[in-house]
């Protein structure tokens, strides 16, 4: 379970948030405070609305977005890293190859094209039709978070 604090430690520290007014201090405590049956997406966004307050709506949106897509990046090299692991550890062992790293890293593409695919979608559903809208970014951010919560689950598999 050391795995989270981890995880939100290389967030914070290598993520670059677009303006001094955003901290993902809301979210990251929004979900802290969840139990295990309350739904993590309630929390997404947390941040943004926050930052939003003081500042102007869609760069703490796009910071928001920044900060999940960071961490987004860091659950997916763990993943990643993991599945490498297994897939050594079943060659010296003489074992049926898996190949689960390249299965990852074919699913993660593909998510990344349906992430894209979805968002434009969503932009030709709103008058604006700009890629930048609330809605479209509100899009890429609760797909990444839940990919996000996808790929941090998967991580705590042994």
């Amino acid at each position: 379970m050391r795995l989270f604090p981890i995880l939100l430690a290389l967030c914070v520290s290598t993520a670059a948030y677009a303006q001094d007014a955003f901290s993902p201090s809301a979210t990251e405590s929004c979900l802290a405070g969840l139990d295990r049956k309350t739904d993590r997406r309630i929390c997404v966004g947390a941040s943004a609305r926050e930052c939003g307050e003081e500042t102007d709506e869609a760069i703490c949106m796009a910071a928001e977005i920044t900060y999940w897509d960071t961490r987004l990046d860091v659950a997916f090299a763990l993943v990643l890293d993991r599945a490498k692991g297994k897939d050594d550890d079943a060659k010296h062992l003489k074992l049926k190859a898996r190949d689960q790293a390249g299965a990852l890293a074919k699913a993660q593409e593909s998510w990344l094209q349906y992430r894209a695919d979805a968002c434009a979608f969503e932009q030709t559903l709103w008058g604006s039709g700009q890629p930048d809208a609330p809605e479209v970014q509100a899009c890429h951010l609760f797909l990444t978070a839940e990919q996000v919560f996808y790929l941090e689950a998967v991580a705590l598999i042994e």
